[in-house]
């Protein structure tokens, strides 16, 4: 992290206090694909969803691929996809305006649609109207926050933003400082965070679903939400994902003292931040298959992460994309221990898939080596069901950039420590936690 970004979000984080008295809070992230999720369409099969959510993730990677040819210093534009796996729901203004949000860990800044609106695609529920709030404090040209904004200009001396993102949507409008309210592990109460800077759009338009707001960014950017509220909690965040059709089937969000990650299991390894330190990277050295061969990451993929890591983990991404080289090793040792007939995949780009009642294939446990960190993955991390008794490998090669995805990560209890730049890993049931 630079010493520009620690002064940006020591400038942010000033003036938000901590309200929580144990330092700590949970709140429920939905999977969009779940029955509570209001992005939830019950006339599309499993399998559909789950296409859904494989196409998702190539076009991350796509947009990860495009991003990562920005030459621009940080903060830069942010050019993803706005798009995610997670909801969180959360309040804004003193008069507690309900909201819906896309949680996203390559996002490093919040805003959502504001009235008054010069161009909003449709919301299910009511647009933030600032006029209303008590608590709304545009941010002026001249202030430091603004200085900081990535694409800023001004209009009347009051700080504006636009994000483009490269599919095609867009979200502009003003600067601003509000109190933004997160659930607590009671539904019914709020933990309130005075002058949190978000971008109140105007114009918003590409964006598909009107079941959100806008976008919850976890990044490491200087105004995201984890580091707007750094000091007040510990500069450190937990997450823990079940299956997307589990029956309990709502995933946690930790801040501050409820993000401690310890227990029998543990293991951690380094975080990095990649080579414009907008990113979560951990460094990837091999996989293992069972007991047996380990597959090393190739050397142009450790040479290209010169210290910064190679691999980004993102929360917003289902699949897991690998090296070509890393991957064509790891299928190969795979396929020689499945003893079971292969068939062509019915998702395209999928390449490993066999002939197999759901949940019955007896498919090899597989350890990913993080630098200092050994993760055992399960059938569950690593297998999925495509369609009537086909299942595929949950991991693809890829010629840009590489992504630990979601699938990987359920029923972990997943920390990230900013404080001592430390990713850990803890194997537990995410459904009663």
């Amino acid at each position: 992290m630079t010493c520009y970004h620690n002064l940006v979000v020591l400038l942010l984080t000033l003036s938000i206090i901590c309200v929580s008295g144990n330092g700590g809070i949970s709140v429920e992230l939905i999977h969009r694909d779940s029955p509570n999720s209001p992005l939830y369409n019950p006339n599309e099969t499993p399998f559909q969803r789950l296409t859904n959510s494989i196409h998702r993730s190539f076009n991350r990677v796509n947009h990860f691929h495009q991003r990562k040819l920005e030459e621009t210093p940080y903060p830069q534009e942010e050019i993803t996809n706005a798009d995610g796996d997670f909801i969180i729901k959360f309040s804004i203004g003193s008069n507690h305006s309900f909201q819906m949000g896309l949680v996203d860990t390559i996002s490093n800044m919040i805003w959502l649609q504001c009235q008054q609106c010069d161009n909003c695609y449709k919301q299910d529920f009511p647009i933030f109207d600032p006029s209303t709030s008590t608590t709304y404090e545009p941010v002026p040209c001249s202030s430091d926050a603004c200085g900081a904004v990535p694409n800023r200009y001004c209009t009347e001396n009051i700080c504006q933003y636009q994000m483009k993102y490269v599919s095609g949507a867009v979200s502009s409008g003003g600067v601003a400082r509000e109190t933004l309210s997160l659930s607590s592990n009671d539904p019914n109460k709020f933990i309130s965070f005075p002058k949190v800077l978000f971008g109140c759009g105007h114009v918003n338009f590409g964006i598909t679903s009107s079941s959100f707001s806008g976008i919850i960014g976890l990044g490491p950017g200087a105004f995201s939400l984890t580091s707007q509220l750094s000091n007040s909690l510990l500069n450190k965040f937990s997450y823990c994902f079940v299956p997307a059709y589990a029956s309990n089937n709502i995933s946690i969000l930790n801040f501050g003292d409820h993000a401690l990650v310890s227990g029998p299991g543990t293991v951690s390894t380094p975080l990095k931040y990649g080579p414009n330190g907008d990113l979560y990277y951990l460094n990837l050295e091999g996989i293992s298959v069972g007991g047996g061969k380990r597959i090393e990451v190739e050397v142009e993929a450790e040479a290209e992460a010169n210290d910064q890591g190679n691999v980004i983990i993102d929360s917003g991404t289902t699949l897991t994309f690998l090296p070509e080289g890393l991957y064509t090793g790891l299928e190969s040792e795979i396929a020689s221990v499945i003893k079971l007939e292969r068939v062509p995949s019915p998702v395209s780009s999928l390449k490993l898939c066999y002939k197999s009642p759901p949940n019955a294939i007896e498919a090899p446990i597989l350890t990913a080596h993080f630098t200092g960190a050994d993760v055992v993955l399960n059938r569950e991390n690593t297998f999925i069901t495509v369609e009537d008794d086909v299942v595929c490998l949950a991991i693809a090669p890829s010629t840009s950039s590489y992504v630990y995805g979601n699938l990987a990560m359920r029923n972990f209890l997943i920390g990230i420590d900013r404080n001592t730049n430390v990713v850990s890993f803890m194997p537990t049931d995410c459904s009663k936690r």
